[in-house]
């Protein structure tokens, strides 16, 4: 078992290792390992963040420990650190699954101490396909398949949005029974006429995935060698959006001598990723109004099926398939990932081997929006958008490892390894923008043609840093008679991103083992197969000290005197102070642990708990004006977590020519809480979203208690209320502190996003050839986020403008005097926002899933010989073939309750009388964005 620089025998390891072999992978055919892994390794929780083409999924192994206030930042520090072959890696879309031979996830402090500063949030090890000795292996592994979306957002079809409209009139609360968006005269026609256009149905296209992959192994004693070829392409449902993946793999082993083995392995990956709109492109198809046709009389594309009304610029949709020369929206990254090594044994049981990784990535995005499409609604070329970024990053990873290996007196095992390591990163980002591209076909081939300037946006995209990590580790593995074990492992790391005096930190760690089955005692319990006791201490952390943030900030300004212009000179304010006292955060874990098997391993299994605590954690601290700058950074925060992880498989049925059944089962919690923000004093910090006590990400708001309703105003409990004045078929709250008035002390801790359990069970099967397998996972009792169920003024969420019923909405349960529903309040044609509409975003997000079901078949040998193989496979494979399970599908709210994209940038509503928002705007959300997929696909295995 891999365990970081270096390998161990499973039964000799002290840590919380999970193993993941490649056909558990292959189970679940998908672009990346994110999605393969999900509900497969306890301790490992996985959640979607995006349906476009190449989304790759966030992560977590334990749960959160540091306190940030963006998704990136969050997925940055609490993201595992994954390692391939030996060398930090990176993004996951750039390695093919067909290329894994096997994957093993550290978890617990004392395994992921030996990556020191970057091992807090778990480490997942990668191994690839290497050569064997023996004649050359081919291979060939292919699918395709189709894809379609899991079903539509249900919104309202004509005649509901024309009584959505005439209701808004009527409970306009202003001036009843007006409304300045009643239907325009020719939505009036199509009524009367029948007409009820599904948008969705009409953008929405069947996809597919298909995957080939080449691979040749084989190699004499000294030399082994491994080629491979691929290449995925992924169609998404919006038309023209897709993803392709090319990679090429070599690998070779060559022993010189006696005492000298060198190898070499680079992957090489070219990736192409076009998703123009993004996955927004679904709110825009559920805002637009159902009484348009599609198509004019003559059979051209009705450009403006909204026109007539206030919204009368909108672009029909179908320009996405019928202008895709218009548009573009494509990244093309290439990478090369290459790791040398060279070892000598110098004396038995001693081994020198120097491991040396280059990482190079190089990312082009090149973005355009022409006029008249879905995607610019401006009607002249002058007013087209172009975008071209670029993004350069490289590391180098040099180790120096030394390993000691001896066993004495046949009992005592003993085992050293030392470490020197050095690493560098480079990271370099330019981005630019223009308007006035003079044709659709130039797109952004030529700025300087435009009539507008290039502006380098101040935003984002443009950036510079590089940082360097020196490291020396020590790790020392004794087991006596195979029955007692301790491994002690010490690393230190010194960053460049801290200042002298702070850029040294240590991470020790202890592991301790018992096997108890190798007592004699256990001979007289027969029914006890494997029984070992662990347990483990120790401190990880992450890199959580940017570059330069220990310099301060300096903003750009102007003093008004001498003689530039406007008699201006330009000047730098400072904004934030030199904060030279940074240090590292760490995470401190306890984990004990008990490995099991019964009935000669009928049944086996592991269970974990662990308790970690993370401290000095960075916080901006604000200063008073005294100071000159706004902030300054300080190691100040503290969170903790705790949980619980078991893993259970059982062998129901095992006869190796008849019938096979086995059943995984996987149940897991992480219990996280903050414990300190900048002071002990300080019990809250409500713009980040931050509450003492509580998990990282909570709802903080009022509580929705239902509906107003008529009886509530007639035995007078709505007139206690005096402030907001309120009626009937609005939304009602908890008056927290009862004073009769509704204000942002009135707000409270609502919930959290963090589940009750997560789990996962596979099934499988097999009789004779044939083989099978089903795969379901869950996630149950949290909340999830829904913005475009809350409405806002701006009209850019999925319920905009719900009161004044500007555009169509989603189909749900709203109030009027005959639907006395506590669901959704009455439209209001008076106001764009509802009262206290923020409360309508938060829901129940539990799950259960089936992920994938399999069944495959093996041919015979004495059939596959006649092709000349010698060993073939056919499978077809479900992918996302239902949901189990999901209260917030069944009621119609959304397609999918795991999430499709993130808080930010979605226009949530802040509650009503507050200025911070009631969910952080780091948290995965369910949107109005591509609905998520099921997926169909055949495969074929081949061996040569």
């Amino acid at each position: 078992m891999v365990v970081g620089y270096g390998t161990q025998r499973k039964r000799d390891v002290t840590g919380s290792v999970v193993s993941v072999s490649e056909a558990t992978l292959k189970e679940v055919p998908a672009p990346n390992l994110i999605n393969q892994l999900k509900g497969r390794a306890a301790g490992v929780s996985i959640i979607s963040n995006g349906s476009t083409p190449g989304a790759q999924g966030q992560i977590r192994i334990r749960g959160n420990r540091t306190l940030t206030t963006s998704s990136g930042s969050s997925d940055g520090l609490d993201g595992p650190l994954i390692v391939v072959d030996g060398i930090p890696f990176g993004g996951l879309n750039d390695i093919n699954p067909d290329d894994i031979a096997n994957l093993e996830v550290l978890k617990d402090a004392s395994a992921t101490a030996i990556y020191g500063s970057r091992g807090a949030g778990g480490v997942i090890l990668i191994t690839t396909k290497r050569g064997k000795t023996g004649k050359p292996v081919f291979s060939y592994d292919g699918y395709h398949g189709q894809t379609r979306i899991m079903d539509k957002f249900n919104v309202m079809n004509g005649p509901e949005y024309a009584q959505f409209k005439q209701d808004a009139a009527k409970y306009n609360r202003s001036s009843p029974g007006t409304s300045g968006y009643l239907l325009t005269q020719k939505e009036q026609e199509a009524l009367d006429k029948g007409v009820s256009t599904d948008w969705q149905d009409l953008i929405y296209k069947p996809g597919y995935m298909s995957n080939h992959q080449l691979g040749m192994q084989g190699g004499t004693e000294n030399t082994q060698y491994s080629l491979g070829l691929g290449y995925f392409n992924e169609t998404g449902i919006i038309p023209n959006q897709n993803f392709q993946r090319f990679n090429i793999r070599a690998t070779i082993d060559q022993k010189i001598g006696k005492r000298i083995k060198i190898g070499l392995n680079t992957l090489n990956t070219l990736t192409y990723q076009n998703t123009p709109g993004g996955g927004g492109v679904p709110g825009g198809l559920v805002r637009l109004t159902p009484l348009a046709s599609p198509y004019n009389a003559d059979g051209t594309v009705n450009m403006f099926p909204s026109e007539g009304s206030i919204d009368a610029a909108g672009v029909s949709p179908l320009t996405i398939m019928t202008k895709k020369d218009s548009y573009l929206g494509r990244t093309r990254s290439i990478r090369t990932f290459n790791s040398a090594y060279a070892e000598i044994n110098i004396l038995p049981g001693l081994k020198y081997r120097f491991n040396a990784g280059l990482n190079f990535s190089q990312s082009n995005y090149n973005g355009y929006n022409g006029p008249l499409t879905y995607f610019n609604s401006a009607t002249v070329q002058s007013s087209s958008t172009a975008e071209i970024s670029n993004t350069e990053y490289w590391d180098v990873n040099l180790q120096h490892l030394l390993y000691f290996d001896k066993v004495f007196a046949n009992k005592h095992k003993l085992g050293f390894t030392a470490l020197y390591e050095i690493t560098k990163n480079h990271s370099l980002g330019s981005r630019f923008t223009v308007t006035g591209v003079p044709a659709d076909y130039i797109k952004t081939s030529n700025f300087s043609l435009a009539s507008g300037q290039p502006v380098a946006n101040s935003d984002f995209g443009n950036s510079f840093s590089e940082t360097g990590l020196l490291s020396y580790m020590g790790r020392l593995n004794y087991s006596y008679n195979d029955r007692y074990m301790v491994t002690l492992t010490l690393r230190r790391d010194g960053s460049s991103t801290l200042s002298p005096g702070n850029q040294y930190f240590n991470y020790p760690a202890v592991g301790l083992g018992w096997n108890v089955i190798e007592e004699g005692f256990m001979k007289t319990i027969p029914f006890v197969s494997n029984l070992k006791i662990r347990g483990g201490w120790g401190i990880s952390g992450n890199r959580n000290v940017g570059a330069y943030s220990t310099l301060g900030a300096l903003s750009a300004g102007y003093y008004n005197f001498g003689t530039g212009t406007a008699g201006q000179q330009l000047a730098y304010t400072v904004t934030s102070l030199p904060a030279s006292n940074l240090s590292w955060q760490s995470t401190s874990q306890v984990d004990i642990g008990i490995d099991f098997g019964f009935l000669n391993n009928r049944i086996t299994g592991a269970v974990d708990w662990y308790h970690q605590k993370t401290k000095d954690i960075l916080l901006s601290v604000p200063l008073p004006p005294s100071n000159g700058a706004g902030s300054t950074l300080k190691n100040l925060g503290r969170t903790e977590g705790k949980g619980l992880e078991t893993t259970l498989t059982f062998e129901i049925a095992r006869k190796p020519k008849g019938f096979n059944w086995s059943v995984d089962v996987v149940y897991f919690f992480n219990r996280e809480k903050i414990t300190q923000l900048t002071t002990p004093q300080e019990k809250a910090n409500l713009g980040a979203g931050w509450f003492v006590g509580q998990p990282l990400s909570v709802i903080y708001d009022y509580k929705k208690l239902g509906i107003w309703q008529l009886a509530d105003a007639e035995n007078g409990t709505l007139a206690k209320q005096t402030s907001p004045a309120q009626f009937p078929g609005q939304i009602r709250v908890e008056d927290l502190n009862a004073d009769g008035k509704i204000d942002a002390s009135d707000r409270q801790i609502l919930g959290n996003f963090q589940p009750k359990w997560e789990g996962g069970l596979t099934s499988r099967f097999s009789f004779k050839n044939f083989d099978a397998s089903i795969v379901t996972y869950a996630r149950m009792g949290m909340k999830v986020l829904v913005p475009y169920l809350t409405g806002n003024s701006t009209g850019s969420g999925g319920f905009a403008f719900f009161n004044q019923s500007r555009v169509n909405q989603m189909k749900v349960d709203y109030w009027t005097e005959n639907n006395p529903t506590n669901a959704f309040p009455a439209p209001d044609a008076s106001s764009a926002v509802a009262n206290f509409g923020s409360t309508l975003g938060y829901y129940d997000g539990s799950f259960i899933k089936c992920r994938s079901i399999n069944l495959g078949y093996t041919f015979s040998n004495d059939l596959v010989s006649k092709i000349g193989a010698t060993w073939a496979r056919i499978y077809v494979n479900l992918t996302n073939p239902f949901i189990i399970y999901s209260p917030l599908v069944k009621d119609n709210l959304a397609v999918d309750p795991e999430g499709n994209s993130y808080a930010s940038g979605q226009s949530t509503l802040n509650p009503q009388g507050a200025s911070e928002r009631g969910a952080p705007e780091r948290q995965i959300a369910v949107n109005l964005n591509n609905p998520p997929v099921r997926q169909f696909t055949v495969g074929v295995n081949l061996k040569f």
